[in-house]
């Protein structure tokens, strides 16, 4: 079954997969490597695509949230923003602050981290395949499905009666590329904001980003694939994962081994022994950072 529209709001129309097991991908016939940064065709090779795609990439890399309008509207943090002003002596100031304001409590919905992974045939027709379990979920198959239309404009359900794929015990990540030393971090985090809320947001992500720099890590890496948007600042003893993209948090891990606990999604990050600390993007984050680089610099 090909599926080829902008987005599906249903999976009503596939129930007949309902009791099987199938699967959800494309065949590699042009420029679908390409379209996920994969250079050339590796068996095994999985990447969770780039929530820079788009809403549903967003949602399986990031999570969501939305307000939950059956609750009353409690006082709690929205964002933090930058601020400046001059007193009556013409010296300036600045800072950072949170705003607070009565809303909608907002329900969290964790990130399903779908990863899409190289397969092949026994004829030797290459795939991108979503790989997830095989139990029959409708919102994780919608998403999915989303996901492929986002990306590539299609997608289409293979019936496992059929064994299109092998599969492959070996799943190999490639989560993370070296940038050059001497690199000007400004240059790929900074974007162009349209009005000045937007600004101030910026402006918070770059001075996180200075904060770390400023303690001269032996090297930055860039993220791919489930850490896109996200650098890797490695220290001597701890690894600094930063993103760019605002409202994620910055988490820190021992050095030794970063690459690959790195390697694991968010949700098996937070829960594994493995994680140092996670601090939050807000006004509180240089007292927490500090506090960390004291401990372990």
């Amino acid at each position: 079954m090909i599926i080829a529209k902008k987005r599906i709001n249903s999976v009503d129309f596939i129930e007949e997969f309902e009791s099987k097991e199938f699967l959800i991908g494309i065949k590699v016939t042009n420029n679908e490597l390409a379209k996920l940064n994969i250079k050339s065709f590796d068996e095994g090779l999985a990447i969770e695509p780039s929530p820079k795609f788009g809403v549903n990439c967003r949602k399986n890399t990031n999570g969501y949230s939305y307000p939950d309008k059956k609750q009353d509207k409690v006082y709690r943090y929205i964002t933090t923003i930058e601020w400046n002003l001059k007193d009556w002596g013409g010296y300036e100031h600045s800072g950072y602050s949170d705003i607070y304001r009565y809303a909608y409590p907002r329900v969290e919905v964790a990130p399903t981290n779908i990863e899409f992974v190289l397969r092949t045939d026994e004829n030797d027709n290459k795939y991108i395949i979503a790989n997830f379990d095989d139990t029959y979920n409708k919102d994780k198959v919608k998403l999915i499905i989303n996901m492929f239309l986002e990306i590539f404009g299609f997608c289409e359900l293979f019936d496992k009666k059929y064994n299109l794929l092998k599969a492959s015990n070996k799943i190999k990540r490639c989560n993370w590329e070296i940038l050059p030393k001497g690199i000007k971090l400004d240059s790929l985090v900074n974007k162009k904001r349209k009005n000045k809320s937007n600004e101030n947001k910026k402006s918070f992500e770059e001075y996180r980003f200075n904060t770390i720099e400023s303690y001269g890590p032996n090297d930055i890496f860039y993220g791919t694939g489930g850490f896109t948007g996200y650098f890797a600042f490695v220290f001597d003893n701890i690894c600094c994962l930063e993103c760019n993209y605002y409202g994620n948090a910055t988490y820190i891990i021992p050095s030794k081994g970063w690459e690959q606990i790195s390697q694991l999604s968010k949700r098996e990050l937070l829960i594994s022994k493995d994680i140092i600390a996670k601090i939050t993007h807000t006004s509180g984050w240089t007292t927490e950072f500090s506090k960390l680089m004291k401990k372990y610099y």
